[in-house]
């Protein structure tokens, strides 16, 4: 058996979710935040809880605007944000723009090729997913990461890994089987996650451990985010489409007979991928480190900062700065512009949420306001991509019938359209986060430590 290495190419917002309403139907209303306020340190609170059709856990915000199943994340509904494999954009937090820790280099932070998958033989076809399955059970998937403020840096990272490891495993029969899409969608927010953890605490790791296992993410996260791309703008076009007449309904039927074919063909290759002796190797190797607690942990110099109550709030701040940066420029900024400010709020977000047990209760209104505006960029984002895609599709496919092109077309500029509809909604969800409030919540809830 032959599998083709998926697309690698960044990815988001992503971030991951049900696909976006027709035309006629708006994205979200107007924006509306809970006050941040002060909390005594005996005072009780309830962090709220996520509304996951899975798990209930403690909430956490999918900035893909969706609820993320796979991640415990607070309640939102933008679509789960693509990974540029088929629209040519990209939507993957770990992206050439963003430093990593571990590599020293803020263009690439894992530089070199993907782990082959390719293998000469073919693999047993349940080996993969005999392996993730066993490896779920050791994992014992826990309702929270557990995170203390006293946890050693990379061992909180351990745990971070350790949880969202666990759930993208409890993902891959479904995944494979097809039948629900969400399974697939969730598969792909838990493996971002992983990756994004490799991020944030990766430099609590040695190098090489780092690099290698963010070049195999990118290898699978590639192939789901392939997939999922296609989901979100199949649900795109098919909401357009239910509320044209019969005549345009079937006008546009070549344009979604056309990602239909290549979703499916996509997902074989994850099927292929799943199934292989190359999967089976992944699971064991990135079971094998989150299980053994010290293993491949960077030596640090004495009275280096090392625990979480040191290192998250430097961490935590430069994430803000980052997305803070792009104040006094959404007004007018090009589409290009506002993918990266959601690539920087993503990291922001996961920033958060990964240590956001020790910093609550505030730490669940941060991650809200951050969502808020990363739910706006989201629906730009995969609108805007559908939109390259079909008018693409109109340039390069031979033998369309005018009318075919013309309903094609007019799908492409309603898309336009709806993206300059959302973004007079991101002043206020930009004032959410840019405002001192947020700052002064920040500061409190990192007081906690």
């Amino acid at each position: 058996m032959t599998i083709r290495l998926p697309l690698d190419t960044p990815d988001d917002p992503s971030a991951e979710g049900p696909p976006i309403p027709g035309e006629g139907s708006e994205p979200r209303g107007r924006v509306r935040f809970a006050p941040l306020r002060a909390v005594g340190p005996g005072r009780a609170h309830d962090p709220g809880r996520a509304h996951d059709p899975e798990t209930a856990e403690t909430s956490e915000v999918e900035s893909d605007g969706r609820t993320d199943p796979a991640s415990g994340a607070v309640p939102h509904t933008a679509a789960d944000r693509a990974s540029g494999a088929v629209s040519g954009t990209a939507d993957d937090p770990v992206s050439d723009t963003a430093p990593d820790p571990a590599s020293g280099t803020a263009d690439d932070p894992v530089s070199g090729t993907a782990d082959d998958p390719v293998s000469d033989t073919a693999p047993d076809p349940a080996s993969g997913v005999e392996t993730a399955l066993q490896a779920v059970e050791h994992l014992a998937i826990s309702r929270t990461p557990e995170v203390l403020a006293r946890d050693a840096w990379a061992e909180a990272g351990r745990k971070v890994l350790r949880f969202h490891l666990s759930r993208m495993l409890a993902k891959v029969p479904g995944t494979i089987a097809g039948e629900d899409p969400e399974e697939l969608h969730a598969m792909r927010v838990a493996a971002r996650r992983v990756r994004s953890a490799w991020r944030v605490f990766g430099d609590g790791y040695e190098r090489p451990v780092v690099r290698d296992h963010v070049r195999q993410l990118r290898t699978l996260g590639g192939g789901l985010g392939a997939v999922r791309d296609l989901d979100v703008q199949i649900g795109i076009l098919v909401g357009y489409r239910d509320h044209r007449s019969k005549r345009d309904r079937v006008a546009l039927t070549p344009l979604l007979d056309a990602l239909t074919s290549d979703r499916t063909a996509r997902h074989q290759d994850v099927v292929e991928l799943l199934t292989s002796s190359w999967f089976t190797d992944f699971v064991t190797d990135h079971e094998a480190l989150v299980m053994t607690p010290g293993v491949a942990t960077r030596s640090l110099p004495t009275h280096a900062p090392a625990t979480v109550r040191m290192r998250a709030p430097g961490v935590v701040w430069q994430a803000y700065e980052t997305v803070w940066a792009f104040d006094g420029t959404l007004s007018g900024a090009e589409v290009a512009t506002l993918h990266e400010l959601r690539i920087a709020a993503k990291w922001l977000r996961y920033t958060l949420e990964f240590v956001r047990e020790p910093m609550e209760p505030e730490a669940t209104e941060l991650i809200r306001r951050v969502v808020a505006i990363q739910d706006h960029l989201g629906d730009i984002h995969d609108i805007d991509a559908v939109a390259m895609r079909a008018r693409a599709y109109v340039l390069e496919r031979e033998g369309l019938r005018p009318g075919q092109r013309a309903a094609i077309e007019r799908f492409a500029a309603s898309q336009d359209g709806r993206i300059t509809r959302i973004r007079r909604r991101l002043g206020p969800a930009w004032r959410g986060l840019a405002d001192a409030e947020f700052r002064r919540g920040m500061g409190r809830s990192l007081a906690r430590l």
